[in-house]
């Protein structure tokens, strides 16, 4: 193990991208270490010899990023070790300053390693609060030297010239250093991302590829089994008692049932695979809106609920969609309208204007509306709204199906809802340039 890994704590050692983010950090503390010591030889071969007041400061200036980033080790907090180490280099700089000419002093550009250290690594908010500790710091320095506070100097004016050179050039030394650290630390971490961007898709290929196959693996046997309870079910040579009439219905609803989140599934796989082709050409509102209700008539009679087309004459405008795939999505707005209706509430479509260049196509039904907590989870994969209450059957995909599929027609959808009085779920779509002749 080298010097620069043991600083990292063992507790992040097994995370390659903290690894990396600890060790450029390290990195920087110890250059600023060994830029100092580097400074102090240059004092001693510019002035020859200096103050024990100067040694024991250049002593505290080498050992606080060590003392930093040990502080780091220990306790894994970046944050507390970055401050910690700034508010001791600004100090040491401060009192440097204090002794060396006050404001006009030649140290002040030491100072920039402070700067570069939290520009490269710390945050927006350590920054902004460092920042202005510095600024109160070179506020009093200036009331110090205004008002004679300050000693005479340490430094004689001989030496000067020599001192504000060397400082200079190991300040911009510490700042292009830093700043090829953290040039490197960024490499190291796009790498790292990249690596793990390609690992995440592979492995999403890899399940869209899984799933369809086992989709259909699934749909085939599926498939006898309902033929077969229905072959069953209407046999006329030898029909069924009611108790097994009762079973095998519930064999084919449960068959039903399951061969519709199959499907779904299915579908999110080829969505994910970009397998699913897109065939955009004008379609009238109203060839969307026919085939539907048809389809959604029976449950919603099940349960008393009234199907209202309040399209009205904007159904015949023309949208630039996929004929199949649009109807598909409205369907399942449609459906999840009677699914979290009350019993005898009304669904209803209606046609408006979105802007200049699209149509909205509503779905309002008069159910108990979305909890204002479960909102941001409407357009998430098997997310299903209703199941902690066991009321709900699903895989939790048909909404993020409508939504994928709405936005590969360059559509929108949204929703709006009050809870307790009901939802309006609605799909925008582009308008074609032409009116349906009517015909």
């Amino acid at each position: 193990m080298d010097v620069v890994t043991w600083f990292v704590p063992p507790s992040v050692r097994d995370d390659p991208r903290k690894t990396t983010r600890h060790k450029g950090i390290a990195k920087s503390l110890l250059v600023i270490s060994l830029v100092t010591s580097l400074m102090l030889f240059s004092f001693l071969f510019v002035r020859g010899n200096l103050p024990p007041a100067e040694y024991v400061l250049f002593a505290a200036g080498i050992c606080t990023p060590i003392l930093g980033a040990l502080l780091i080790r220990a306790t894994g907090d970046i944050t507390l070790g970055l401050v910690a180490t700034n508010i001791g280099g600004i100090l040491i700089v401060a009192v440097w300053a204090f002794f060396a000419g006050g404001i006009t002093s030649v140290v002040l550009p030491a100072f920039l390693a402070n700067i570069a250290l939290l520009s490269t690594f710390g945050n927006a908010a350590i920054l902004l609060v460092m920042g202005a500790t510095l600024m109160a710091v070179l506020v009093l320095l200036y009331l110090a030297t205004s008002m004679d506070w300050v000693p005479a100097t340490l430094i004689p004016a001989s030496a000067t010239p020599a001192m504000m050179l060397t400082i200079m050039l190991g300040s911009v030394g510490l700042v292009v250093l830093a700043g090829v650290v953290v040039a490197r630390e960024r490499a190291s971490a796009k790498a790292h991302l990249r690596a793990a961007q390609h690992a995440a898709e592979q492995s999403s290929r890899a399940k869209s590829v899984f799933l369809t196959s086992m989709s259909h693996e699934f749909r085939t046997p599926l498939n006898a089994v309902l033929g077969f309870a229905e072959l069953l079910h209407s046999n006329e040579a030898k029909p069924l008692d009611k108790e097994q009439s009762r079973k095998i219905g519930h064999i084919m609803n449960a068959g039903q049932y399951l061969l519709g989140l199959v499907t779904q599934v299915l579908e999110m796989s080829r969505i994910e695979a970009g397998e699913l082709k897109v065939n955009m050409e004008p379609v009238r509102v109203e060839q969307i809106i026919a085939p539907c209700l048809p389809m959604i008539e029976l449950e919603a009679r099940k349960r008393g609920i009234a199907l209202v087309d309040a399209s009205g004459a904007r159904a015949g405008c023309v949208v630039w969609a996929d004929h199949i795939l649009v109807k598909q999505v409205l369907l399942n707005l449609l459906s999840n309208a009677v699914k979290f209706n009350r019993n005898g509430g009304t669904v209803t479509i209606s046609c408006q204007p979105a802007g200049a260049e699209y149509l909205r196509i509503g779905v309002a039904d008069t159910g108990a509306g979305v909890a204002s907590g479960k909102k941001g989870e409407l357009f998430e994969p098997f997310a299903r709204l209703g199941a902690e209450a066991g009321t709900i059957q699903g895989a939790g995909l048909g909404l993020v199906i409508a939504k994928r599929l709405t936005e590969r027609m360059r559509g929108r959808i949204g929703y709006e809802s009050t809870e307790g009085v009901g939802s309006t779920f609605w799909v925008e779509l582009p308008l074609a340039a032409e009116r349906a002749s009517g015909s």
